[in-house]
């Protein structure tokens, strides 16, 4: 039994539900930013910058297109019917819990989420992808509107 389950977290309103139609992942030696794009020209920088306790910005960050995450779509069904605090106009994200990929990041040999229990797998959905971001903090949203 899939024991994961998916939390709707809208940290921002600004981007239309259901349609970012570009997206950009940028890592530096700053940080990592995920720069979203709506249609209306809404642009939301994701930026994690705070230096980590396992001496990184983020634990993990990876990008997979939409159709193979398909596997989201039940508990994206799911947490729609269980959480009605939302704007249901405004784009959403996720944070997941019993996260298989924090499951997978515990497997290597260094600090994982029994030293660090606050860590979270933070989900962010576009038109074409998803990006997933294991991270032990939530990172800033800067917004520009660009109409």
């Amino acid at each position: 039994m899939d024991s994961r389950r998916l939390h709707i977290w809208q940290p921002v309103t600004c981007l239309e539900r259901a349609q970012i139609v570009n997206a950009t992942l940028n890592y530096t030696d700053r940080g990592l930013c995920l720069t979203l794009i709506d249609r209306n020209n809404t642009e939301v920088d994701i930026i994690y910058d705070k230096m980590s306790p396992i001496h990184d910005y983020v634990w993990s960050f990876r990008y997979t297109g939409e159709i193979p995450r398909s596997d989201l779509v039940d508990m994206v069904t799911e947490a729609t019917t269980q959480e009605q605090s939302k704007n249901s106009s405004a784009e959403w994200f996720y944070k997941m819990s019993n996260s298989d990929y924090i499951e997978w990041f515990d497997q290597l040999p260094w600090i994982g989420s029994k030293e660090i229990p606050t860590v979270e797998h933070h989900i962010y959905c576009y038109n074409d992808g998803v990006f997933d971001i294991i991270s032990d903090y939530e990172p800033r949203f800067v917004i520009r509107n660009n109409a």
